[in-house]
């Protein structure tokens, strides 16, 4: 099993400087300055499957725009964490921005409703729902004073652990340490019903607390543990997704007003069309991921037992019910519902 696990080292070593990938999605590349010129920050790193992916779609809207349009991209973080970006971005220092949970519910909150516990099975069921609202949540973001550029997810969050987790109870076990971002409401309401202990903190913090034993047990899509390489200090993965990892990219109205019309079409057509790539390629990575976490780094898959599986998807609809007026409203709960019961119906 070690050697298995020294061997995937080197291969996820090329993955590495990922190191915040959870914390930043859906960036916009790096273009150098211009007479309409977009400061945009993120914390995701270059060399990531979305930096690939945008560098190609901003050279299609430089192009298209006959370079009046480039965008500054500040990546690594160094313009901070999610929280100041949106301070920076309110205060018209940038203008656009990677956001997940954490900044998204600095902006519009409700929009955090996709990332409720068993709420989406699929990604078919997800794919449904969040085109079917688009135009919602672009009205949503518009009314905040942002607009949105596009959506999308970091694929299913699994339960990885050092010890098999087949039933709640496993979970409830005073030897489960589960990790859970300090800033997420959802997470710690979840756990909370379902009796389960956690310890708080933040993804910087991971790595340490995994180390010193603080914690043992994370819920993460396969491509984040091998990215961030956490996959050395688990032996077992839980099939059965938690979650829905999403984020969107943003970008302040009060900047996207200065645009010309054209350079407004260009920038949402452009930013739409690499968009469904992208989440394409995201998922690709988390497929192969969790075959190369089989094969090579030897981690278990362990599937959940069915009679848990059917009390945890009813903790997880008392947690939706619990953060109506919260997160976001009962009507926002009900229509989505609705539209989960009207594909499934149809399926």
């Amino acid at each position: 099993m070690r050697e298995k696990k020294t061997g995937f080292k080197a291969h996820a070593a090329g993955l590495a400087g990922v190191v915040l990938l959870i914390l930043g999605i859906l960036c916009l590349p790096m273009v150098t300055l211009a007479a309409e010129s977009i400061k945009f920050a993120t914390l995701a790193p270059k060399g990531s499957t979305w930096m690939n992916n945008f560098d190609a779609m901003a050279r299609e809207i430089r192009s298209k725009t006959d370079g009046e349009l480039r965008i500054r991209f500040y990546p690594n973080g160094v313009q901070g964490d999610e929280i100041d970006v949106v301070r920076k971005m309110r205060a018209g220092l940038l203008h656009a921005g990677a956001m997940t949970a954490t900044g998204l519910g600095e902006i519009q909150k409700e929009v955090l409703i996709f990332q409720l516990p068993r709420m989406f099975k699929t990604y078919e069921e997800l794919d449904y729902v969040r085109d079917y609202l688009y135009e919602d949540l672009d009205k949503a973001f518009m009314d905040a004073g942002y607009v949105l550029l596009g959506m999308g997810d970091l694929g299913h969050y699994y339960i990885f652990s050092n010890q098999p987790i087949r039933t709640i109870a496993d979970l409830q076990s005073s030897s489960v340490k589960m990790w859970v971002r300090t800033t997420d409401k959802i997470g710690l309401e979840f756990y909370k019903n379902a009796g389960i202990a956690t310890v708080p903190g933040e993804v910087t913090q991971v790595m340490a607390s995994l180390y010193s034993g603080r914690i043992n047990a994370v819920a993460v899509s396969p491509y984040v543990t091998v990215a961030l390489q956490w996959y050395d200090k688990f032996k077992y993965m839980t099939n059965l997704p938690v979650s829905v990892g999403v984020g969107a990219t943003v970008m302040t109205k009060e900047k996207f007003d200065q645009l010309s019309p054209n350079q407004q079409k260009v920038l949402r057509e452009i930013a739409k069309a690499y968009q469904s790539e992208l989440i394409q390629s995201i998922r690709k990575d988390n497929d192969r991921s969790l075959e190369a976490l089989q094969k090579k780094a030897g981690i278990e898959v362990v599937e959940f037992e069915e009679d848990s599986q059917k009390a945890w998807d009813t903790i997880a609809v008392e947690t939706h019910n619990a953060l109506v007026g919260e997160i976001y409203s009962q009507t926002f709960l009900d229509k989505i519902n609705a539209l989960l019961q009207e594909y499934r119906k149809g399926k």
